[in-house]
């Protein structure tokens, strides 16, 4: 009790003390505050005004649902477009299988229709239809075939994505063309069942039964009745089913069309097969028109069915070509003609004469081509093929035309080539009435013209001597066929990746000499520079590898401390170099390098060799990543190569010694006998060169490592150079075993020819140069690549103008006019 006590007073006391300080410091009624309030509250309620009966009071009321998680507005969409748009599938063609010949049908007409679904007895699945992807089994426990097939159509939901539905037997061929002509040309919106009835109205399985969507969705729907059917088959069971749940009867002719079936008479002759009797049947129109063929005995056939409606198909498509090409011919134009051939870009007239096309002339002995070095070339090779095919397209047009009996055996060329009927009626016209045809003959090729043409394909010019015999004697009369190859009828390659992947790259360059030495030294400090630009390959690791072959260590110093430099200077953009000691070889440097580099860095990365006199610039190596697809595309720019600069620079001398009126030409105008020019033509090489030397003496080069400018005065993409490729390691190591094969080689490019997997590409890059250098051409490449060398170290000296205007500048004349140069 006594500790209760002092508790209270311990607690109680500071409260009862705390309550009369508060009511002691809180203000009376009559202190200021309350004064203050009061007489704010006196002034409101004065100036207050009443405004409520200006106003009325709208309550809206609020819908409210018993269910309190119903999301409010939301419109619940189809999960596809079709579905929402009533937008269904044409057809399905449902295979009752029972057999192999289930197999045989999915292979022959599977990729002419929409859709193919087989249903089949698990009890009759062998081997080989086990493999189809469209199999849905069943078991039958007793029951009919056409229940399970009736359930797995609706729990497949055909009945829903479908306008047309045919059933048929595996026994059954039917025309793909006929089918999808039929299901296109007529209404689904109705309940309808098209095919071959018997005396009762019911369908017939064996012949097929076409079933629009709203009897589908009826049998579908009203298949319970089909569960008391009974009948001595499955067919006949299915027939009853349809007849019974769809109250329908088979109709042959529905909207003008019709429904043909052909089967074949059951007997025991030998020739009683589909397969054998064929040839007999392809001349029956009915049988080429027939939209079902039973009964199949054999895959055989299937296949020996399918092949001749394809057959019929194909020539009926042929006849709508050639009709419609006819009536073109006939209607009139803006331009007073149509377009030969039809539906090919017409010819386009060039804006001036620089943009003329140009063409190649022929012979039966040379082709004469558009080359700058050299024009002259034998017909032989490609060429010779191509000439040959051309002559006898054209002498079959020629002969047919005036049934004239060929002395020659040949492919006809009809579907490769077409014929300008009406520029040859010009020519053949005027030998109508002139001569007997009967004893004309082929004499020979006497030339012909042909060009390439990227819009129309190419096109031919031939004039063709033809012998006549007259009472005079022998004459010989040319005859000229205007002949095309369409682009139209050229395969295109499927749809290219194009992707810039942020793949790692490694830069190799091959090196066995102090002058290519130098070469790489210049690469490396060139994308050294590079490296303090904003945004230059961030976040891609690139590695330049120099591999050196035959060099004793003094020459590695240059390269090891442009090395270094390369290391400081792209420390930000994972940039990297190394050296690599090649083993003293006869092998090609390039294939050496690529063979030490690839093993050592791995098959996964992109490589790109170069030449060592190559100059690119920074966008480059996008290019090459854009142009380098692993396991589809190697990537051979046509770089642009530098002419001599002594070449260069002495035209440039002789050009600014020239005055304003005087040409360096004009020298040449005066009266000479042909003796002089020939041998001013004539001069050896050693000489030329001592002159080009001596030109450059009065005013030598002030520095030839500046940047290449890409111009025709400075260089040409030279279309034999293939020094620069880029491709995948993986893809260098699926071509490196036919290197034995080749023997010793030019370049690389031979490697990548004739692979169906790896595709070239060839383009112009003017980011890509090389500079100028002596080319070495050896007797042991072959004959093409000797071909080639040759021909880049021709053009690499300089400009048929350049070695021209140093040709025929008189060299002591030119010394007088120093003091003229500018």
């Amino acid at each position: 009790m006594l500790a209760f006590i002092r508790l209270i007073t311990k607690i109680g006391i500071p409260i009862i003390l705390g309550c009369l300080i508060s009511l002691y410091l809180l203000p009376s009624n009559n202190s200021y505050l309350f004064t203050c309030k009061d007489a704010l509250s006196k002034r409101v309620k004065k100036e207050f005004i009443d405004t409520a009966k200006d106003w009325t009071v709208k309550v809206k009321k609020i819908n409210v649902s018993t269910h309190g998680n119903t999301n409010k507005g939301k419109v619940v969409r189809s999960r596809f477009i079709a579905t929402e748009l009533g937008i269904k599938e044409k057809l399905i063609v449902i295979i009752l299988g029972q057999s192999s010949l289930s197999v045989a049908l999915n292979n022959s007409i599977g990729e002419y229709i929409p859709r193919l679904h087989v249903f089949a007895d698990v009890s009759r699945i062998d081997p080989d239809m086990n493999t189809l992807g469209n199999l849905s089994p069943y078991k039958p426990n007793g029951q009919h075939a056409h229940i399970h097939i009736l359930n797995g159509i609706s729990n497949l939901t055909f009945h829903e994505n479908y306008d047309w539905f045919f059933l048929l037997p595996d026994t059954t061929y039917v025309n793909p063309f006929e089918l999808m002509r039929l299901v296109n040309g007529i209404n689904w919106n109705n309940p309808t069942a098209i095919g071959m009835s018997d005396k009762e109205g019911k369908c017939l399985l064996e012949a097929g039964i076409l079933l629009s969507n709203p009897a589908m969705q009826s049998l579908i729907q009203q298949r319970h009745i089909c569960n008391s059917v009974t009948a001595s088959s499955d067919a006949i069971a299915l027939e009853m089913c349809i007849h019974h749940a769809t109250n329908l009867s088979c109709v042959r002719n529905y909207q003008n069309k019709q429904f043909r079936w052909w089967k074949v008479e059951e007997n025991n002759r030998v020739d009683s097969s589909i397969h054998e009797s064929i040839s007999n049947l392809s001349s029956n129109n009915i049988f080429n028109q027939s939209l079902t063929v039973s009964s199949l005995l054999s895959d055989l056939d299937a296949r020996s069915l399918h092949n001749h409606f394809v057959n019929v198909e194909i020539d009926l498509m042929e006849k709508k070509i050639s009709g419609l090409s006819d009536t073109i011919e006939k209607l009139t134009f803006d331009d007073g003609a149509p377009t030969w051939p039809i539906g090919i870009n017409p010819i386009t007239k060039p804006p001036n004469r620089y943009l003329s096309p140009t063409w190649e002339y022929f012979t039966e002995s040379y082709i004469f081509k558009n080359n700058p070095v050299e024009n002259r070339y034998p017909l032989e090779n490609d060429d010779l093929l191509d000439v040959k095919e051309i002559i006898v397209a054209a002498r079959r047009f020629i002969e047919k035309k005036f049934k004239i009996t060929a002395d020659f055996e040949g492919e006809s060329l009809n579907h490769l080539i077409s014929f300008n009927h009406e520029e040859n009626q010009k020519f053949t016209s005027l030998l109508e009435g002139e001569y007997d045809f009967s004893t004309m003959s082929f004499s020979k090729l006497r030339q012909g013209y042909r060009m390439f043409n990227a819009q129309r394909g190419m096109e031919y010019i031939v004039d063709l001597e033809y012998s006549f015999f007259t009472n005079n004697g022998g004459e010989i009369v040319p005859i000229r066929v205007r002949l095309i190859r369409p682009i139209h009828r050229t395969q295109l390659l499927n749809q290219v990746p194009y992707v810039k992947e942020d793949t790692d790259l490694t830069i190799v360059i091959g090196v066995q000499n102090h002058i290519e030495m130098e070469g790489a030294v210049r690469i490396i400090n060139k994308h050294a520079s590079y490296c303090s630009i904003p945004t230059f390959d961030e976040n891609r690791k690139t590695l330049i590898v120099v591999a050196v072959r035959g060099l004793p260590g003094n020459y590695f110093d240059d390269i090891t401390r442009s090395l270094d430099h390369l290391r400081n200077k792209c420390k930000q953009v994972s940039t990297d170099g190394a050296i690599v000691v090649l083993k003293d070889s006869d092998t090609m440097i390039q294939i050496a390098a690529m063979n030490e580099v690839v093993d050592r860095y791995g098959q996964q990365m992109v490589y790109l060799l170069l030449s060592p006199h190559a100059d690119y610039s920074k966008e480059f190596m996008d290019r090459v990543r854009i142009n380098t697809i692993r396991h589809f595309q190697v990537f051979f720019p046509i770089p642009f190569v530098q002419f001599n600069p002594l070449v260069v620079n002495a035209d440039k001398i002789i050009n600014n010694l020239a005055s304003e009126h005087e040409n360096v030409q004009d020298s040449f105008k005066q009266d000479i006998n042909e003796d002089e020019l020939s041998l001013d033509l004539l001069v050896e090489d050693q000489e030329l060169i001592k002159k080009i030397l001596a030109i450059n003496e009065l005013y030598p080069i002030a520095d030839n490592t500046k940047e290449i400018i890409v111009h025709k005065d400075f260089g040409f993409f030279d279309t034999n150079d293939f020094s620069c490729l880029s491709l995948y390691g993986s893809d260098y190591l699926a071509v490196r075993k036919r290197i034995e094969e080749k023997g010793k080689m030019y370049d690389l490019s031979s490697l990548f020819l004739n692979i169906d997997d790896i595709h070239f590409l060839r383009t112009i890059e003017p980011l890509i140069k090389i500079r100028s250098y002596t080319r070495e051409c050896s007797e042991e490449f072959s004959k093409h690549d000797l071909e080639r060398c040759y021909a880049s170290r021709k053009m690499s000296y300089g400009s048929k103008a350049q070695l021209a205007n140093i040709v025929f500048t008189d060299l002591a004349k030119l010394k007088t006019r120093v003091h003229l140069f500018l």
